[in-house]
């Protein structure tokens, strides 16, 4: 085969398998993934209706996660489990949608927290942690 059409025929293949993978990426950004928020001034910033209150984890033994609104952002205010108490939240942010938390269990690993989704009383999330584990979690929403 003459070397201008192996060229091309690369060349085209490289664009063709960037443009899919560029398609396939971007319907997985942040902000997709999560409910767009209530426009405000704060360009696209402002709450988000349903995630404020109290969420169940339900792969642990009772651990639930406080959200508020402060201050024009989510924050995370605790993270407690009736067996272990308190957890020590060490980090939250609010940023593009999407709300970040770590915390950590008194003598064990510190876990970092990211939302994914909202839907009614479901909280979906990824979670990894320092030891190297990581997985899905979908919080269930507490009275």
């Amino acid at each position: 085969m003459d070397y201008r059409k192996k060229f091309w025929l690369v060349l085209i293949g490289a664009v063709l398998g960037l443009a899919i993978i560029a398609c396939s990426c971007g319907s997985l950004s942040p902000s997709s993934l999560v409910p767009t928020a209530a426009s405000s001034s704060s360009g696209g910033q402002g709450p988000m209706p349903g995630l404020v209150g109290k969420w169940l984890d339900p792969d642990t033994t009772g651990t639930i996660t406080t959200i508020e609104w402060q201050n024009n952002e989510y924050v995370v205010t605790s993270v407690s489990n009736p067996d272990r108490g308190g957890n020590e939240v060490t980090k939250s942010s609010w940023s593009n949608n999407v709300l970040t938390w770590t915390y950590c269990i008194p003598g064990g690993n510190c876990i970092t927290s990211v939302t994914t989704g909202l839907s009614g009383d479901s909280l979906d999330t990824t979670w990894s942690d320092d030891r190297g584990y990581s997985g899905t979690t979908t919080f269930q929403r507490q009275p």
